[in-house]
């Protein structure tokens, strides 16, 4: 069985989720094979926080307040498909990826 990897958006949680063979979580964060590419790594986090400016989370509400405006939005939905396709590239088949996140990027 093939280790997987899910790309999902989720409030306080690094986008790239790794699963082992028997389905368990192993954490979210790249890969072994791509733990040194600070590059990518510093995309997906910046990504992270991005995604989370989106939401009110404080003692009195959690909401969701969207993007200022379509430039915004457009940038970040760029922005997260480049670096999907970057780590899809330098994992070259190595795991079986759950894209949940490209269908939501207009």
């Amino acid at each position: 069985m093939m280790k997987k990897i899910r790309l999902l958006l989720e409030y306080g949680t690094y986008p790239v989720w790794l699963y082992a063979e028997d389905g368990g979580i192993i954490d979210t964060r790249l890969p072994d094979e791509l733990r040194n590419d600070t590059e990518l790594d510093a995309r997906f986090s910046d990504l992270q926080r991005r995604y989370h400016a989106l939401f009110i989370n404080n003692e009195i509400e959690f909401s969701y307040v969207g993007f200022k405006s379509s430039d915004e939005e457009a940038a970040f939905n760029t922005d997260m498909l480049d670096a999907i396709r970057e780590l899809k590239e330098k994992l070259d088949g190595k795991y079986e990826i759950v894209d949940d996140i490209s269908h939501t990027c207009k």
